[in-house]
């Protein structure tokens, strides 16, 4: 389960407060323990001393030990919190004064009081407690001398069982106090880290928020500002917004640049074809001025003519304007398809038909092979029509009078490959090889182009390429130079049962 932002800021702030609440009070706890017991055992410190060489049974080396046992009686009565024990120079306890159930040990380990004796370890320096086998506690010790021999060593408890018990019943008001002092350094923290955290949280946010701004100032050119990286597999909300805002940079970036390349296509266009609707509005307006300002003293048949004229100039003005628009219109991408299945070869001779009066003009034969096909095709049969009319217009235009120009169907032998090509092949004038590659572009006409008696604007090809390229197909080109010029696309072919 993914966590949204809040959660996750909600969770880690509950998270630190816990760590820190805990951390403190541990803390606390040992460092209030380890001070108190520091200033015990300093206080304390020669309190063995003190007893071992003021009392006589300590200084005669201790040979009556009931003696002594009750000395430790009535200093535990004057003093509470003290346990008086002796012990041999093994550390063997000889002497205590408590019932024998309540020490669980029968030695004691002397590595501690000596570190003490000699000051080779700072304090608190804590000795093994009699009454408890793990348990250890702060002490005092003093050495007991019988002569020059070590007798063994006075070992005083400083806070003994009595006064364990009598620190566990103030425990509670300690804890009241202890727990105001966490809350309010926990606060404290709390807020400190918080600080951070939201830092450590809000900084990518920030981050995105620069790159916007800079993206913004850069005037939306991504080529003007470096943009940083982001995660794209985090689970980090603002990683994932910054990798949308990259995707949509990128996105704007590419609309920008086609909208640039539109725009100089557009201008190109314009500066291209201002030559030719400029000629048939000039002619077209002379002819008309004509007739208006010699009307009266015009024959009729060259009024007639005059009006055909101009009529002709209309039409090819008409024509160039619906081509230009349909160039622009496919150079936007704003074009749908209607795709549906179709009989090839119908669609095939209805153009043929169209043509045939052109084509009887200059002797040339149209001849479609096979003449009997039913090959079913997917596609849009507008656009279709339109680049074999295209293709067909181009090759009466190129080809000279009783010339011949083929259109081919040919299915493909593999039955796994559903293409059918279409061919439109004609023996006219050829195109040199040099100049193959521009043919498709918008105004160009080949070096050696025929130059007959109908006007055309020379964007029959564009708009065929243009339109094969949203059919998701391509136009291919065999041309030799005055032998003929073969134009082939493929289409989808479609499985009769």
């Amino acid at each position: 389960m993914k966590l949204s932002l809040y959660q996750r800021l909600s969770l880690s702030l509950f998270l630190v407060f816990l760590i820190i609440a805990g951390f403190f009070y541990f803390w606390s706890q040992q460092i209030e323990q380890s001070t108190r017991f520091e200033s015990e055992q300093r206080l304390h410190l020669s309190l063995a001393a003190n007893l071992a060489s003021d009392n006589p049974l300590l200084q005669q080396g201790v040979f009556d030990h009931q003696a002594l046992k009750n000395l430790f009686h009535s200093l535990m009565i004057l003093g509470p919190a003290f346990e008086f024990y002796f012990v041999d120079a093994k550390g063997k306890i000889l002497t205590y004064s408590a019932d024998k159930s309540q020490v669980k040990r029968e030695s004691i380990d002397l590595v501690p009081i000596l570190k003490l004796l000699r000051n080779q370890a700072s304090l608190p320096i804590y000795g093994d407690d009699p009454r408890n086998e793990t348990r250890k506690k702060i002490f005092s010790a003093a050495p007991v001398f019988n002569g020059d021999n070590l007798q063994g060593y006075l070992y005083v408890i400083v806070t003994g069982e009595q006064y364990d018990d009598a620190f566990a019943q103030l425990q509670p008001h300690k804890a009241v106090e202890l727990s105001l002092l966490l809350f309010v350094g926990g606060i404290i923290f709390l807020f400190v880290l918080l600080l951070g955290l939201f830092k450590y949280f809000t900084d990518p946010l920030r981050q995105l928020t620069q790159d916007m701004t800079r993206f913004k100032e850069a005037g939306f050119d991504k080529s003007k500002v470096q943009l940083r990286k982001w995660q794209q597999s985090s689970s980090n909300e603002v990683h994932q917004l910054g990798c949308v805002f990259e995707q949509m940079v990128e996105q704007i970036d590419n609309q920008l640049e086609r909208l640039q390349q539109a725009d100089i296509h557009r201008r190109e266009l314009l500066a291209h074809f201002s030559h030719d609707l400029r000629t048939p509005l000039a002619s077209l307006q002379g002819y008309i001025e004509t007739i208006a300002l010699k009307g009266d003293v015009l024959a009729k048949d060259e009024q007639q003519r005059f009006i055909g004229t101009a009529l002709k100039n209309a039409q090819q003005l008409k024509k160039l304007i619906d081509q230009i628009f349909e160039l622009a219109h496919l150079e936007d991408g704003q074009v749908s398809l209607n795709l549906e299945t179709f009989n090839l070869a119908e669609l095939i001779w209805d153009i043929v038909a169209k043509f045939s009066l052109q084509a009887q003009r200059k002797n040339i034969r149209l001849q479609v092979l096979p003449e009997q096909c039913h090959v079913q095709v997917y596609s849009d049969i507008g656009k279709i029509e339109r680049v074999l009319s295209n293709l067909l217009e181009n090759a009466l235009r190129h080809t000279p009078e009783n010339g011949e120009i083929l259109i081919e169907i040919k299915e493909s032998i593999d039955a796994s490959n559903n293409q059918c090509q279409i061919s439109v092949k004609d023996n006219g004038t050829g195109i040199k090889a040099e100049e193959v590659a521009y043919i498709f572009d918008a105004r160009y006409r080949a070096s050696n182009a025929i130059e007959d008696k109908g006007k055309h604007t020379g964007l029959g090809l564009a708009i065929t390429k243009r339109l094969l390229e949203l059919l998701q197909s391509d136009i291919r080109v065999n041309s030799q130079l005055g032998q003929g010029t073969t134009f082939a696309f493929n289409v989808r072919k479609v499985a009769v049962n």
